[in-house]
């Protein structure tokens, strides 16, 4: 089942990262697999598909299935599209995910089955397109990954295209420079960096920055790295760049708790955002009916 597919990976994300949180920031491994789901949204119906992914949602948390996921919304980037990041151990720890899920969802029946197969149905009405991607952990990349993604709001996602046979040298790019330079600069910044193995050229690289606030980009934190190398660094980095990338984007995805489908252990670390208490509806408050004047006598 595809839908199912695309939602069942971010469960294992989400316990990746929070077992991780349980050390130091950055005393433990993170996941070392993802999977990747970009759905393009019709223009005009992300009301409607925001209120769709959160049905899917609701059914996942009835059955509880053992897919989990975190959902996100564009914040800067392609305002059509809707983000699903999933992790886990393996590849095959994911398929299995995907099996005992997908057997769950075939066996609804009555309601809920009517609900999924309408759902189902009103699919093809909301997407424009859809693409799923594996990718694997890439630790030398990266630069102090670990943080509590419970606490955090959105992901600045950096998606970067190398040149096919400069892989060695982008890779010693980040490696030697951009990371040598944030840590001069004490970049106060988090980033983890998957390579994409499948459902894009694999010399494609996504590098994951979680935060908390999106007043963390008033820290500067591209200025100052630049600011912290020589000027012959700074001449590196641009020829090393050049001859390495093809082209680089950077978007970013707001949390979307409604459509996120997460365990327990993981809400509780800030519930107030992800499991939000439903607003109490105000009654609407009674008239008090002025009291009605006492006869006398017989009308004049």
């Amino acid at each position: 089942m595809k839908k199912s597919l695309l939602l069942v990976l971010a469960s294992l994300l989400v316990c990746c990262f929070s077992q991780a949180n349980a050390q130091t920031a950055d005393a433990h491994p993170l996941p070392p697999v993802l999977l990747i789901v970009r759905e393009e949204i019709k223009p005009g119906m992300m009301p409607a598909h925001n209120r769709h992914s959160a049905s899917f949602a609701g059914i996942f948390d009835k059955l509880k299935t053992p897919n989990h996921r975190i959902a996100m919304i564009p914040v800067a980037g392609n305002e059509n599209e809707v983000l699903y990041v999933t992790a886990g151990e393996s590849f095959a720890e994911l398929e299995m995910m995907t099996k005992q899920t997908d057997k769950k969802m075939a066996g609804l029946n009555g309601t809920a089955g009517a609900e999924l197969a309408r759902l189902e149905k009103e699919a093809s009405a909301l997407h424009s397109g859809m693409r799923d991607m594996l990718a694997v952990y890439r630790p030398e990349l990266s630069f102090k990954p670990g943080v509590d993604v419970a606490q955090m709001r959105y992901f600045a996602i950096t998606t970067v295209r190398v040149r096919p046979g400069q892989e060695d040298n982008y890779s010693e790019y980040v490696r030697t420079v951009i990371n040598v330079a944030r840590e001069k600069a004490k970049a106060e910044t988090h980033v983890a960096a998957y390579q994409v193995v499948a459902g894009m050229p694999g010399t494609t690289y996504m590098f994951f920055r979680p935060m908390k606030s999106l007043a963390e980009y008033d820290l500067r934190i591209g200025p100052r790295v630049r600011e912290a190398m020589t000027d012959d660094q700074k001449k590196k980095a641009d020829k090393m760049a050049g001859e390495s990338v093809v082209v680089s984007e950077t978007s970013i995805y707001a949390f979307n708790p409604g459509m996120s489908y997460l365990p327990k252990e993981f809400t509780a670390r800030d519930a107030g955002f992800w499991s939000p208490a439903p607003e109490a509806v105000a009654k609407p408050k009674q008239k008090k009916r002025a009291p009605k004047p006492a006869t006398t006598g017989a009308a004049q």
